[in-house]
């Protein structure tokens, strides 16, 4: 079963689109596409949306997937035991601390 949500969709005056992250839900794995619908500014925003999903669909059909975001279900991962959780989220707040 394949599930769909999409994120904030926003308008690119500049490139004159539509513009969202959506992520598709399947298998166990959460798949993100960036998306870009050129459309005038005035179109229905319903109307954006649905057609930035069928996008996000129609590219994650294909075999090769160049700009994809893939991550563990949070569901999936349920299992993970809540010490290593916290040592995961420790590490990444120190590494994510020094980042410039």
């Amino acid at each position: 079963m394949m599930t769909t949500q999409i994120h904030t969709v926003t308008y690119n005056a500049a490139m004159r689109a539509f513009e969202a992250r959506v992520s598709i839900a399947e298998g166990g794995e959460v798949f993100t596409y960036p998306c870009s619908l050129r459309a005038p500014m005035d179109m229905d925003s319903t109307l954006a949306a649905r057609q930035l999903v069928e996008i996000a669909k129609r590219r994650h059909g294909r075999a090769n997937r160049p700009t994809v975001s893939r991550r563990a279900d949070p569901g999936f991962a349920a299992h993970v035991p809540s010490e290593i959780a916290t040592a995961t989220d420790a590490l990444w707040l120190r590494m994510l601390g020094h980042a410039a």
